[in-house]
């Protein structure tokens, strides 16, 4: 069922959103007694190994939000009147529902990506995370550049660098994939789906780069500064973003 939102910038968005887009990001190990304390107490790490979990860091150049994917390599407004943006998403792996934390054994749960922090470069984007899905959007010079080599994602705040991201281009398939996302909103815990379609690849994480910079803080805590487990790559992937669902009435 598809319904529309007037946001408070005046954008009018449909439901379930469509978005083109080039994406570029990597999988981190990371410990999971350190992931739990950024989660919310519904959800708990998705468990890789004993005791380990992991970080998805995750650059994103929209191509079009909320219209048809245009026909030019130039980037072009959709039908909401939304600017393309860029994006870095900060994602950790999670599940609710699960009773142990066993690895695998926990995929009998509600798995999804626990959106820790997504920086964006439009007020009217930041607008459109926050007021529909209660995306932790913010403001912040983030620059997606999908070159010749792979995606490479700079993220800067308040005139630091926090990090550089390389995920390279890798032979690619087409893909179809539905996932979930976890956020908090006015205190609730929301799972939304997004379905994706496109020339994607997936490979072991060699060639791919994180360069921390001196900003990263606490981001890079998180990680232990460990190298990519894994890294994904799509230049041209379609995705369909549905309403947000309250965790006590999600099913599917």
């Amino acid at each position: 069922m598809r319904s529309r939102r007037r946001l408070s910038t005046g954008h009018e968005v449909t439901l379930p959103l469509e978005l083109s887009c080039a994406i570029g990001g990597v999988v981190l190990p990371a410990r999971r007694r350190r992931l739990a304390r950024i989660l919310p107490s519904a959800l708990s790490p998705l468990a890789i190994a004993p005791g380990i979990g992991c970080v998805i860091l995750v650059g994103i150049q929209y191509h079009c939000v909320g219209g048809p994917e245009p026909d030019a390599a130039d980037a072009a407004e959709g039908a909401t009147g939304l600017e393309p943006y860029d994006e870095f998403g900060v994602i950790v792996p999670a599940v609710a529902g699960a009773r142990v934390d066993l690895p695998l054994v926990q995929l009998a749960g509600d798995v999804g990506g626990y959106v820790h922090w997504l920086p964006v470069t439009t007020d009217a984007s930041v607008a459109l995370g926050r007021e529909i899905w209660g995306y932790p959007k913010e403001r912040a010079d983030v620059t997606v550049t999908d070159g010749p080599d792979g995606i490479r994602t700079v993220v800067d705040t308040d005139d630091d660098r926090v990090l550089r991201l390389e995920a390279p281009r890798v032979r690619d398939r087409e893909r179809e994939w539905t996932t979930h996302s976890y956020t908090t909103k006015d205190g609730d815990l929301l799972r939304t789906r997004a379905d994706l379609s496109g020339r994607i690849g997936l490979r072991p994480g060699i060639g791919a780069r994180v360069e921390w910079g001196e900003a990263a803080g606490a981001l890079r805590e998180l990680t232990s500064g460990a190298s990519a487990l894994a890294s994904v790559y799509g230049s041209r992937v379609r995705a369909r973003l549905f309403d947000g669902k309250s965790r006590r009435s999600t099913d599917d």
